[in-house]
């Protein structure tokens, strides 16, 4: 049984650190073909993908066929959103631009059981407690479950440290595109300042326990920011995968 962050992301992928893909397309023959490929964990992308909780809990089986655990990216910290992830099988979840130790409070209780959160349970009636087959699943669940609250703006990153600070809070993981837009920066020119950033997130994770993880930005490669301490990092995705795949095709035979 996990006893920290760190060991839970070991549990789910087997390595730490681990790399992860995007899955943004809402079928599940795109999941089962991503999770075949070999990454150590999916993320499924509910918050920018078109998937809704009937769909996700398809991608999550199919997922599941090429024993690839899955966390759930949201588009907030909603109690209900959270329950339909989490019911549907996911190892965790993705709470996008997290700001404040009061939204990071909100995640907490939404994803835990009690003591330390109040999300409810019934596992007779889902998919993540097997139906009623699986009777320890609420007893471990927060020791297993894997909570990601991503830094995505200047008052985010302020409130790291103390975001990272909360019990369940298991990783902090940096959001490069929408904090460039906070800052006005422009993400294809700026470096620098995120890598700054990124910087400042993981030590305030680290110094709590906490795990660090990222998305690459054009000029800062997934490698990079495994070499600068994170424990997760987004290594592709499937639409710029299918883009990239396609126009090779095209380049591959001129006219």
């Amino acid at each position: 049984m996990a006893t920290n962050a760190r060991d839970k992301l070991k549990n789910l992928t087997g390595t730490v650190p681990a790399r992860c893909f995007g899955i943004d397309i809402p079928h599940p023959m795109v999941a089962e073909i991503a999770g075949r490929v070999g990454p150590e964990l999916a993320v499924v992308d509910c918050e920018h993908g078109q998937i809704g909780p009937e769909r996700a809990a398809d991608m999550l089986r199919a997922l599941d066929l090429t024993g690839t655990p899955a966390l759930v990216r949201l588009g907030d910290a909603g109690a209900g959103r959270v329950k339909h992830a989490l019911d549907a099988g996911a190892a965790g979840v993705m709470i996008p631009y997290v700001e404040t130790v009061e939204e990071a409070h909100a995640a907490i209780r939404a994803f835990y059981t009690p003591p330390l959160g109040a999300r409810g349970t019934a596992t007779i009636v889902t998919r993540a407690g097997g139906f009623g087959a699986d009777p320890d699943y609420v007893r471990d669940w927060n020791a297993t479950g894997l909570l990601a609250l991503q830094i995505e703006s200047g008052r985010g990153l302020a409130a790291a440290s103390e975001i990272a600070a909360l019990p369940g809070a298991d990783m902090l993981f940096f959001g490069p595109y929408d904090y460039a837009t906070d800052r006005r920066l422009d993400p294809a020119d700026s470096d620098a300042a995120l890598m700054e950033a990124f910087r400042a997130m993981t030590v305030a994770a680290n110094a709590a326990g906490k795990l660090s993880g990222a998305f690459p930005w054009p000029g800062i490669a997934p490698a990079a920011l495994l070499a600068e301490g994170a424990d997760l990092v987004a290594v592709a995705s499937d639409p710029r995968g299918l883009m990239q795949g396609l126009r090779a095709g095209l380049d591959a035979c001129p006219l």
